[in-house]
């Protein structure tokens, strides 16, 4: 019903016509949208440039009814774009607990992401159920990758036990290396201070990965949104952490402090790593063959070997 509609949300090439009070009440996003001082709010027309219209006309229609069964048709990327409406999270929550002993590996790594994007426990609890009584010793798989800096690390931790040692090794180094956040220097070339205490060097590279049922080639829906698909590094001079970090791709700029900041999220990533459970055949092709380690670290490490 679009009487009384008094706002626009315009979507690529398409226009939703909507009433601010239902989408204001819903959603703290949307009501900080409407009160803003910038000149959309003032003729009434949104432009939302990070999903796709079929995404927002399940959002609309689930907003309009609260019918949890439009959400049970729907992608698990669009139940992933809440817009901070609770209870679209808590009918998702319930729909990913039905999915989840179905889900292929890709989707459950995707809802790990996702799941740490709304800081959910009971989303996190369920992801990394599946994932390490399914696919335990085959979570070394590509859509890693994508997964953002921080929700890297925890899936690293998360993998210990199930994931052979050398295969957490590997998934290191090639997250590392395809994020751009290694060149072909080795580690030795970055000066390390870290004993001096400081930051981790962990930032927030963002997803690039769109739903395996919706894309093919095609850009992610939250692109743009925080926790998507560009990385930055930038260092907070006051915490003495890194906060965001800048873009991270092989042919941005690499000055001293972005070396320092990249080599010791790298190192933070290799701690995780129980050297004591890997043979010395692993460790010789795999570790040794690597430029994620120093000559001098590779030698001490190849002592704690089986």
């Amino acid at each position: 019903n679009k009487k009384f509609c008094d706002c626009h949300i315009l979507v690529q090439n398409q226009s939703f016509e909507c009433h601010k009070v239902i989408l204001a009440s819903a959603s703290d996003f949307f009501e900080r949208m409407f009160l803003s001082e910038f000149k959309e709010s003032k003729s009434g027309k949104f432009h939302l440039s990070e999903v796709k219209p079929e995404t927002f006309a399940k959002f609309l229609q689930y907003l309009y009814t609260y019918n949890k069964k439009n959400l049970e048709e729907s992608t698990n990327s669009i139940c992933g774009s809440t817009w901070l409406v609770k209870s679209i999270i808590a009918d998702c929550v319930a729909i990913f607990q039905a999915r989840a002993p179905n889900m292929v590996i890709g989707d459950l790594v995707e809802l790990f992401q996702h799941a740490h994007n709304i800081d959910h426990s009971g989303l996190i609890n369920i992801s990394v159920q599946h994932l390490r009584g399914r696919f335990g010793t085959t979570m070394n798989c590509y859509d890693v990758l994508v997964l953002t800096s921080d929700v890297f690390e925890k899936y690293v931790i998360m993998s210990e036990g199930y994931l052979p040692e050398v295969e957490r090794f590997k998934m290191i180094e090639t997250y590392v290396t395809v994020n751009g956040l290694i060149s072909d220097e080795t580690v030795e070339d970055v000066d390390d201070d870290s004993k001096e205490g400081g930051d981790s060097g962990v930032g927030d590279m963002e997803e690039a990965k769109t739903s395996s049922e919706d894309n093919e080639a095609e850009p992610s829906e939250s692109d743009g949104m925080p926790g998507t698909s560009t990385a930055i590094c930038e260092r907070n001079d006051e915490k003495g952490s890194v906060g965001q970090m800048g873009s991270l791709r092989p042919n941005e700029r690499n000055d001293g402090k972005m070396k320092n900041i990249r080599h010791k999220y790298i190192k933070t990533l290799l701690s995780y790593v129980k050297f004591n459970n890997m043979t010395k055949k692993d460790f010789y092709e795999v570790v040794g063959m690597s430029v994620l380690l120093s000559y001098k670290e590779k030698y001490e490490s190849l002592f704690l070997t089986r």
